[in-house]
């Protein structure tokens, strides 16, 4: 397996985990998985930092991701690009995440949802 598809593999299962209710309710998983200074630009036009998140939590979702892909970036980081449709209201966002390699593991450095045309 080249190393952009085993990236793409390791960072599409993290991108996962981050929709299960189980890293979702678990401060110490949604901490692990975001560095300090993370910063997310939601599709509701707020921003957060992991501080916010860790504090406030993640509200649960059924998501299912689709065309997923990664462009990697430099040696350490990657830019994860992807559609999700909520399972119930069918409304979907296009999302981007840049994810950077730390000792530990990769971490989640950023991400944007933006509400998408169906």
């Amino acid at each position: 397996m080249d190393e952009q598809l085993q990236v793409k593999e390791t960072i599409l299962q993290l991108e996962k985990s981050l929709l299960e209710d189980e890293t979702r309710t678990s401060i110490a998983a949604v901490s692990s998985l975001l560095t300090d200074d993370f910063l997310e630009h939601g599709s509701s036009g707020r921003s957060f930092g992991k501080a916010d998140i860790v504090t406030n939590g993640l509200d649960a979702v059924e998501l299912d991701i689709r065309d997923f892909d990664v462009r990697i970036l430099s040696e350490d980081t990657v830019l994860a690009t992807f559609r999700t449709c909520d399972k119930a209201s069918g409304q979907e966002q296009l999302r981007s995440s840049i994810w950077r390699y730390q000792p530990g593991g990769w971490r989640m450095l950023f991400h944007q949802g933006t509400p998408a045309e169906t």
